[in-house]
């Protein structure tokens, strides 16, 4: 008798859910995945521009060879981060573009599509 009062509450519990998204898409799921993913790639991207400028900074600072030689590293690790994030950025937009999401789901970043020539 518990078992089935476990769930019969789960499922009452969980009822209100299903009824929710019974109005959405496949369409309306990738949206919010790429909105999501768009999000985080902007946050990844400040980041990297942060560590990026604070390792030039301390190359420049830093008077030993030791903690230049390691600030070179960063700074070659930062510039092959900002070219995998520019390109997880590139797929996103793909899938905005190939499930036809429009513009007003591709979150903060679409407003920036004049940014480069065509």
């Amino acid at each position: 008798m518990k078992k089935i009062t476990g769930y019969l509450a789960i499922g009452s519990t969980l009822l209100p859910l299903m009824a929710f998204a019974s109005n959405k898409t496949l369409n309306d799921l990738v949206a919010t995945a790429a909105g999501y993913l768009n999000e985080a790639l902007a946050l990844l991207m400040g980041l990297a521009v942060v560590m990026f400028v604070w390792y030039v900074i301390k190359y420049f600072i830093q008077p030993s060879e030791k903690a230049r030689s390691e600030g070179s590293q960063y700074v070659m690790w930062s510039v092959i981060g900002f070219f995998v994030i520019f390109s997880m950025w590139g797929i996103v937009n793909i899938l905005i573009s190939t499930f036809d999401l429009g513009s007003n789901s591709a979150g903060s970043w679409a407003n920036m599509s004049n940014l480069f020539p065509q």
